[in-house]
């Protein structure tokens, strides 16, 4: 379908004074605070609805697979069709599906089957909204400004990450497990009223009549495999982020189990983790200039970090690394997605950040997996000590071979498949 042209934020302009850019980005900023709250509140509901951690994990595996499953389909959708209109019907879904288990509770039908119910679709909505969501920044503020958008962006989810679980603690004693998730619905109702707000189109225009689903999402393959740097990051990412995925169950076992420290001190723990994060999100935009190298170091700088932490059983040390690695985590997350941004043409950035995304995400299961079986055979801090080498190692070797690609000349659009080249 064809879209109004873009009008995008002009370059230089100040992105605290734009009004649609203000809208999003508080939207965003409630869907964070509203996903740290469900983080929190959903194992603690299942976990006292069934004192099973088997129900907990079934809950957790089926709200993952609809990403696995679709992610790659709706990046072609949201390529395909309007982004806004998918990102709206998403909140609008997530609202009523999410708002369904408070509403349960009050009128005394047995909740967990509400949530086995309901946990798959708001994954499939989680994944079509996360599709368009990822592809709207370029056409919102315009690509010069990206690094910048993604910082403040990042600010604004780290600091629901700050509040989130510690106000999540206080609902759940307050109105229960099923009464937090219902906060958690409205924000998806503040996400949907801020995208009904915003002027601006969040994709360009689209000049011709889209190719078929097949075609598309063959096109967005073809153009990562001919893209030597986007595809060199995105298997850089990948194998980070095979690492980094368990460093949440990682740290709080080594807390709890190997230092035997409170629950308040993991929660002080991943505060400061946190903080550290709206740190780097604030630096990010320095090293706009030098993504692979602040890429790179701020991995490094993460796993250093993360050594030092396993090695250690000193409480301000330990939240002293804690802090350095939210913000190298942070920096290199924010360059890899600026970086993949630019590389990437707006009609094709549907289908190749979600073709990241499932790249990046799709082994989370076996890396969780892999990262049980380590902790229960070795220990908490042994396990982290392997995830901080592994990404030193990737990332230093990651560094040269980036800077190579970097100066190498790249394709800057898609070669378009004829129909005849489609497999059938």
């Amino acid at each position: 379908m064809t879209t109004p042209a873009s009008t995008a934020t002009p370059a230089g302009r100040n992105l605290l004074r734009d009004r649609d850019f203000l809208l999003f980005a508080g939207g965003q900023g409630a869907s964070a605070l509203g996903d740290a709250l469900s983080k929190t509140a959903l194992p603690l509901l299942v976990l006292a609805l069934t004192g099973s951690g088997l129900h907990m994990g079934l809950i957790a595996m089926l709200s993952a697979l609809p990403l696995l499953v679709l992610g790659v389909p709706a990046g072609a959708w949201a390529d395909r069709f309007d982004r806004r209109r998918m990102m709206l019907w998403s909140d609008v879904g997530r609202t009523l599906l999410v708002g369904a288990v408070p509403l349960a509770a009050v009128l005394g039908v047995p909740v967990l089957p509400v949530l086995y119910a309901v946990t798959v679709p708001v994954g499939v909505l989680y994944a079509v909204f996360e599709a368009a969501c990822l592809s709207c920044v370029p056409s919102l503020v315009g690509r010069d400004q990206l690094g910048e958008a993604n910082s403040l962006l990042s600010i604004g989810n780290a600091l629901g990450y700050v509040a989130g679980p510690a106000l999540a603690g206080l609902l759940v004693t307050w109105i229960g497990g099923a009464g937090t998730l219902g906060v958690d619905a409205l924000t998806f109702a503040v996400s949907a009223a801020t995208l009904m707000s915003i002027r601006r189109p969040l994709q360009s225009a689209r000049e011709h009549v889209p190719a078929p689903m097949k075609q598309q999402i063959l096109e967005g393959f073809r153009f990562i495999a001919g893209h030597r740097l986007l595809r060199a990051a995105l298997l850089y990412w990948a194998a980070i982020t095979f690492f980094t995925a368990p460093i949440i169950l990682c740290a709080t076992y080594f807390v709890r189990e190997d230092l035997g420290w409170s629950p308040g001190v993991l929660g002080a723990v991943i505060a400061v983790y946190a903080v550290g994060a709206i740190a780097g999100a604030v630096l990010a935009p320095r090293f706009k200039q030098r993504s692979v190298a602040g890429m790179c170091g701020g991995t490094v700088l993460g796993g250093v970090a993360l050594l030092v932490l396993g090695s250690t059983d000193s409480l301000p040390l330990a939240l002293g690394v804690v802090l350095l690695a939210g913000g190298g985590e942070s920096v290199a997350a924010i360059l890899y997605s600026t970086l993949r941004a630019r590389l990437i043409p707006d009609e094709l950035l549907g289908r190749v950040t979600t073709t990241a995304q499932v790249a990046a995400f799709g082994l989370k299961p076996l890396s969780v997996l892999v990262a049980g079986i380590a902790l229960e055979a070795t220990s908490g801090s042994v396990t982290l000590v392997v995830i901080a080498i592994a990404c030193i190692v990737i990332s230093i070797a990651f560094a040269g071979c980036g800077r190579r690609l970097s100066a190498a000349p790249e394709p800057t659009r898609p070669a378009s498949l004829t129909p005849e080249e489609v497999p059938q």
